[in-house]
């Protein structure tokens, strides 16, 4: 057993699992396929750049393995090989709702003939990255201001990630960028709960 495999086979586990189901309705009625009770799988890590650069370094399998799945994969017709059936591959890309209340989109699907499906049919995993959009710490410090708590000064600010270690990567609230902390939105929103449990003080 090794972990290293998950990168080259994991699209055919997955149609290993819809196959099964798809058999199990078939012979013994769709009443007792096992989709309605396990329709969706989650996913127990986040996908980042960290993480895609991990999974790149630990992806490399033993020669006799990767030679005998090449050696598979080459008897296998084009038809064959980009049949669900045999391998399922979804895309997965991060979204975000816009406003409260609106529900995350998970899964996003795209048309079979863009160029991006098109370059997922040759892998076995997508990965596409968001730029998230960045503020410095004077902007984070006019957010505040013009939200109403005009008393929100820089060094309000600097306390506040202090005292939280926020700057922490493995917080995911922010980025360096040359030699300058960037803040993404996360803390933005994080910034304005503490302003608004911290109301006297800053209005």
């Amino acid at each position: 057993m090794t972990n290293r495999l998950d990168e080259h086979l994991s699209a055919r586990f997955q149609s290993c699992c819809l196959n099964y189901n798809d058999l199990i309705k078939k012979l013994f009625g769709d009443e007792l396929g096992i989709d309605k009770h396990l329709s969706i799988s989650l996913q127990f890590s986040s996908i980042g750049r960290d993480q895609v650069e991990s999974l790149k370094a630990a992806s490399e399998l033993p020669a006799h393995i990767r030679a005998y799945i090449d050696a598979f994969d080459e008897q296998l017709t084009d038809a064959e090989f980009n049949d669900p059936r045999f391998a399922y591959r979804v895309l997965f890309v991060p979204k975000s709702a816009s406003r409260k209340g609106k529900t995350d989109q998970v899964i996003e699907f795209i048309r079979p003939d863009s160029e991006l499906a098109k370059d997922a049919n040759r892998q076995y995993a997508v990965i596409k990255e968001i730029e998230k959009k960045k503020y410095l710490p004077k902007q984070v410090v006019a957010i505040m201001q013009s939200s109403g708590y005009k008393k929100f000064k820089m060094h309000h600010h600097t306390q506040l990630w202090k005292q939280e270690n926020a700057k922490n990567p493995g917080n995911g609230l922010g980025v360096m960028v040359v030699d300058t902390w960037h803040w993404y939105e996360e803390w933005i929103t994080h910034v304005k709960e503490h302003c608004s449990e911290n109301e006297v003080i800053y209005t």
